[in-house]
């Protein structure tokens, strides 16, 4: 089974997703039939970046801000995951989007059976849906089918609910398709929610490797309903929310 990995070049976890981009590429964790054929990796614009690291740190957000700099300074002079990927004979691939022509065929000529969206905000078109033998999975970071929208882990955390994350099969609808794993994130003892998206990645590839080995045995007849009654739906948090949260001794 050909699996293609997208992700991004910058992130708010502290190593960036190094340790999840090499536990899933390595020859020696993959279960058996499953290759590595490729990686796209999804450019966040300096502007775009340099915007949230200033914002962040204006709002009181100081871990987010350092961060996401450091990782956006690794990426641009010596990305560690790139010199994996390069080691391992992965195909990398760069683009702005994962919808742009150069980016579907450029996966279209690998002929993937599978491709695996790792954080990442990108939004899949039906082309690039349309493109492998089986599908498309995404890793969702919150608890579905309950939690949807973005930074699902840090509301979750800050209000006392479960934290974790889901993967499901994608569709043209946002954090729909069925389930195919959920897997919550002990946060205990964390007072800084810069450790929660650390601790999910550690879980991550584990829980892939499942998924994948899964799915070469059963194709798309495995998950169950996204479906959902009492949805919580959350974006990123505004100033006023951010000092609510910091004066509870909770940092960001």
């Amino acid at each position: 089974m050909k699996t293609i990995f997208v992700t991004s070049d910058v992130t708010y976890v502290k190593d960036n997703y190094l340790s999840v981009i090499d536990r899933v590429t390595d020859r020696g964790n993959l279960p058996a039939g499953i290759t590595a054929a490729g990686a796209v990796m999804i450019k966040v614009p300096e502007k775009i970046l340099l915007k949230n690291i200033f914002g962040l740190l204006a709002i009181g957000a100081p871990g987010f801000s350092f961060t996401l700099l450091r990782n956006m300074l690794q990426s641009r002079l010596n990305d560690p995951r790139v010199k994996l990927l390069n080691e391992r004979g992965v195909r990398l691939f760069r683009t702005k989007t994962v919808n742009s022509q150069a980016a579907l065929e450029f996966i279209g000529g690998l002929a993937p059976d599978l491709i695996v969206n790792m954080r990442t905000r990108n939004i899949f078109r039906k082309p690039v849906l349309d493109l492998p033998k089986i599908g498309c999975i995404n890793i969702h970071h919150g608890l579905l089918p309950d939690n949807r929208g973005t930074m699902c882990d840090l509301w979750a955390w800050v209000e006392g609910r479960p934290v974790g994350f889901s993967v499901h099969w994608m569709n043209e609808k946002i954090d729909d398709g069925a389930i195919i794993e959920r897997c919550e994130v002990d946060t205990s003892g964390c007072r800084s929610y810069i450790e929660i998206p650390y601790r999910s990645s550690q879980l991550e590839a584990p829980c892939l490797l499942s998924c994948l080995e899964r799915i070469r045995r059963h194709g798309r007849n495995i998950g169950f309903p996204n479906v959902t009654v009492k949805e919580n739906y959350t974006r990123t948090p505004s100033p006023a929310k951010i000092a609510e949260i910091r004066r509870r001794g909770l940092r960001l």
